[in-house]
């Protein structure tokens, strides 16, 4: 072969070039360890959702994979650190009236978490917080997969993106933790800040506008202009370029076959689904269809039927 290097003409060389081919393209492709199942914002049966203790106890499980909310938030002093919580507002959460990050500016001074009255109370685990209790957890020789829904609605939404996308290139968690959000402002600064980081969007069935939509596109998908043509079906909207999608259960149910439309038409590197009705376990035909998905996002329900599964146990 002419102008080939010296090395391919060596008894190793062709090896040597397959092999670093090989690994080139492995790092290029796909880096995430599917399929696998997330605890849906953390253990929720043991203590309050996106808690620190709900999501610890998930991290040490058999399947130490998660999913939780995360919002804006700047401490006391000037930094931001962000909070995980399902909510931008924190009625759902604390009862009380307004916004986190427009009342409070003291970690200290923050309500507890009470999601579930029936739980006890539980502090407001910070972002910060949780990239080092993953960070921990590598360190002991588990890597879990990490899925962070942006649910910010401020101001500062761009900036927080922005920041979460930083803060995943510092941590070197790139090829383990996800983002994804109905919002573009949550998730089209991300993915500028940190172009290797994967991002994409949630299909989502009860949520209004998909009323005026349909399963083939997420919030995302959305652009100003189809913000206008709402009761016109969002005319205008275009096709966001995510790297994976998250479909809610009983829409996949329903249309399994939206997996081979997103992965073949919208190219998507990954599909997901994520449990709807936390008290329901899934059927026998259900999990049949769940082997067409990479990830899976479950209520403690779903999640023991799989723990048992993947043990062998019956």
């Amino acid at each position: 072969m002419k102008n080939s290097p010296s090395f391919i003409n060596k008894p190793w060389g062709w090896i040597t070039l397959s092999l670093l081919l090989f690994l080139s393209l492995s790092i290029d492709c796909f880096a995430f360890n599917f399929p696998a199942a997330g605890w849906h914002r953390g253990d929720a049966s043991f203590a309050q959702e996106n808690s620190r203790v709900a999501l610890v106890k998930a991290l040490y499980s058999a399947s130490p994979n998660i999913e939780l909310n995360i919002i804006d938030f700047i401490d006391q002093n000037g930094n931001r650190v962000g909070l995980a919580s399902h909510d931008y507002e924190m009625k759902r959460a604390t009862g009380l009236k307004g916004a986190f990050s427009e009342q409070y500016n003291d970690l200290s001074k923050l309500p507890k978490n009470l999601a579930n009255p029936k739980l006890p109370p539980e502090p407001f685990l910070t972002v910060i917080d949780l990239f080092e209790l993953i960070k921990k957890r590598k360190a002991q020789g588990v890597t879990p997969m990490v899925s962070l829904d942006m649910k910010d609605e401020g101001k500062k939404a761009e900036e927080f993106s922005q920041w979460v996308g930083k803060l995943i290139q510092k941590y070197g968690f790139q090829n383990h933790v996800f983002a994804s959000s109905f919002f573009p402002d949550n998730a089209k600064p991300l993915k500028a800040a940190c172009p290797e980081c994967m991002v994409g969007g949630l299909v989502f069935d009860d949520h209004y506008a998909l009323k005026f939509l349909d399963y083939k596109y997420s919030l995302l998908d959305v652009t100003t202009l189809g913000k206008f043509t709402f009761f016109l079906g969002f005319l205008g909207k275009k096709e966001f370029p995510h790297d994976f999608i998250l479909i809610q259960d009983d829409i996949f149910f329903k249309h399994p076959d939206l997996v081979d439309y997103w992965k073949n038409v919208r190219k998507v590197k990954f599909v997901g689904v994520f449990a709807y009705n936390k008290e329901r376990p899934y059927t026998a035909a259900e999990w049949k269809l769940l082997k067409k998905v990479d990830w899976m996002e479950l209520d403690p329900p779903q999640m023991n039927q799989y723990l048992k599964m993947k043990s062998g146990s019956k």
